[in-house]
């Protein structure tokens, strides 16, 4: 691959239009001082200093993809919730085109880390795993085939918080076959 090739390439992005469906998470990162040990408990004790918040999962999945130079469309689920607005903004300040579903049962994932000098002290978790109701996944599938039609390709990104379910995945496939997309898979494995 010479360099005229490389340059072509990533050119190439600008008129690329892609899909991204997946979990919407929130991380935020507590910068913390260490105080001490608890009288009351064999545990550390700590001072916030301060707390940052990133979008992350496939909303991170998606802003790299608008970074590269393509065009993209977010589709995802999220609660009705502060954490949801957060992301939606960060999303269109990135200029990502975002199709949300908004499911009022469930929070939008958020997972807070408190660190100590950069050493990860522990993690705490506002999440719901179980998959997206019948409804919310129907609402999901019709945000997929409206997009399909003028796109390049669809990025599943599943991190296992119930976006993507078996009907989603179907119709993903379906479209795909249907309009000649390519398709890309990120799955993430937790250890939870």
């Amino acid at each position: 691959l010479d360099l005229n090739s490389f340059y072509r390439n990533i050119d190439s992005w600008k008129s690329t239009k892609l899909v991204v469906v997946g979990d919407t998470i929130l991380d935020q990162y507590t910068l913390c001082d260490p105080i001490g040990m608890s009288a009351e408990a064999p545990v550390i004790v700590i001072k916030e200093i301060e707390s940052r918040n990133f979008i992350g999962g496939a909303a991170i999945v998606a802003s790299h993809v608008k970074s590269l130079g393509a065009n993209c469309t977010f589709i995802s689920v999220t609660g009705d919730d502060d954490v949801s607005k957060f992301a939606s903004k960060e999303l269109k300040k990135n200029h990502i085109t975002t199709d949300m579903v908004i499911d009022y049962s469930r929070p939008t994932t958020y997972k807070t880390r408190f660190t100590v000098e950069h050493q990860k002290l522990c993690r705490v978790s506002r999440l719901n795993e179980s998959s997206v109701s019948e409804e919310i996944e129907g609402e999901i599938i019709r945000k997929i085939h409206r997009a399909a039609s003028h796109v390049d390709g669809i990025i599943i990104s599943d991190f296992g918080y119930g976006c993507v379910t078996d009907a989603v995945l179907s119709a993903v496939l379906d479209v795909s076959k249907k309009y000649n997309l390519l398709l890309f898979g990120d799955v993430q494995c937790s250890s939870q």
